[in-house]
């Protein structure tokens, strides 16, 4: 009998885990979602603005572009710290309010500089993804961690598939400013939707906690104190490097194997598309397997696959050869950030999580600084296929760092007989 009550009161509570999960998804993809609706329309809004010429338009895009990564790498750490110490429920609302609020005012921009400020305050007020990433793996149990943070890995791909395909129908359709005003709406519905549906169900308060005792500067070296925590960082950072770097690079080696030039933009669109797709796809698959089997295996499998598949993109005799090693691209790329992240989170206890996210977030911006800005000043220098080639090798070498590094090192000799181990 009072195992029965056990099993039907538990079923409230997963109704209402699935319930968070949905609106925390929904929340992860729109913001994702709104973020890639707006990159590949700088170029064309700035035009709009003011911009005289094509150098002018192609500086405050790219100021633009580099605003709202930067200004959230300074400010995740600190709404991190504050939902760990406060709530993560009212991060996730203030996060969404803050997006929705900028993007509806980027609609009535009138200046290329105004735009750039308002980036920068949309990455210092959002940080949807850190927030929602933080409520998640606080919410949800130990051993579903792979699992949760997989799916929340599918909602970033499906934004980043969906965004540009449906960013660019609506905007021939509606125009920029009802355009901004529309995900601006959107997310500011949302924000109502969490504020009214979001429940903490695993809350624990920080005071008198480790965040509270030690100050961020103490946090930073406690964080990178952690010798596997350090490790997966500095192979993110290589990961972000490899993947965001063949976005700078990718319309140049398209350009050279369509047979018409005209043709490059919806190729490179179609690329990018079956990418994401496939990273959508295998994001649950590689959650589920890190909670199952050790993240060092997977991530070295995953990065070594991923960067195989890029350099073999460099001897494709035609274009259409890179649409199924891109397919494996995805197939493979969805498992490195979600076990940088899903290291990270098992090495923090509940109260450190948002702070330990943010601070990591942070460190991981660097290579996807880095890695646009290397091909950017190497493509004088090198042609298009040694490009892919480099961010290839660097995608296999965080693997290697991991699978060399990585492994847990075995307790000393007399620690093992004293345990009978």
């Amino acid at each position: 009998m009072e195992t029965s009550e056990t099993a039907v009161s538990t079923i409230p509570n997963r109704r209402r885990e699935t319930a968070n999960f949905g609106i925390l998804w929904g929340g992860h993809f729109l913001s994702v979602f709104s973020s890639m609706v707006i990159a590949p329309l700088l170029p064309f809004y700035m035009e709009r603005l003011g911009a005289e010429d094509e150098a002018s338009v192609l500086l405050w895009s790219g100021l633009s572009l580099a605003a709202s990564p930067i200004s959230a790498a300074l400010t995740a750490p600190l709404w991190g710290r504050l939902g760990d110490l406060t709530s993560r429920k009212i991060m996730v609302v203030r996060a969404l309010l803050g997006s929705a609020v900028v993007l509806t005012t980027m609609g009535f921009a009138d200046t290329p500089f105004q735009l750039f400020v308002l980036r920068l305050f949309q990455g210092a007020l959002g940080g949807v993804v850190d927030a929602v990433s933080a409520y998640a793996a606080s919410e949800a149990k130990p051993q579903e961690q792979g699992r949760v943070r997989g799916k929340l890995e599918g909602a970033i791909a499906a934004g980043s598939m969906l965004g540009p395909l449906v960013g660019g129908l609506l905007l021939s359709v509606i125009g920029y400013q009802p355009l901004f005003t529309l995900l601006g709406v959107s997310l500011g519905l949302w924000t109502a939707v969490s504020f009214f549906g979001l429940r903490e169900t695993r809350r624990e308060r920080a005071s008198g906690s480790a965040v509270s005792s030690f100050g961020m500067g103490r946090q930073w070296i406690l964080l990178l104190g952690d010798r596997k925590v350090r490790l997966f960082l500095l192979a993110g950072i290589m990961a972000n490097f490899g993947i965001y770097g063949l976005l700078t690079v990718l319309p140049v080696y398209v350009k050279q194997l369509v047979e018409e030039p005209s043709h490059t933009a919806v190729w490179v669109g179609v690329l990018q598309a079956v990418n994401w797709a496939s990273v959508w796809i295998a994001s649950s698959w590689w959650g589920k397997r890190n909670d199952r089997h050790p993240i060092r295996l997977n991530y070295a499998a995953a990065s070594i696959l991923c960067g195989l598949a890029i350099l073999m993109q460099t001897m494709a005799p035609s274009i259409a050869w890179l649409i199924p090693l891109r397919i494996l691209q995805g197939l493979a790329s969805s498992a490195l950030l979600q076990s940088v992240f899903l290291t990270v989170t098992r090495s923090s206890s509940v109260d450190q999580l948002g702070f330990r996210m943010g601070l990591s977030r942070s460190i991981l911006f660097t290579g996807q600084i880095m890695g646009p800005m290397a091909s950017g000043t190497l493509s004088s220098l090198v042609g298009a296929s040694k490009l892919f080639a480099l961010h290839g090798l660097a995608i296999i070498l965080s693997g290697v760092l991991v699978w060399v590094f990585g492994k847990p090192k075995e307790a000393p000799k007399w620690l093992r007989q004293e345990s009978g181990l």
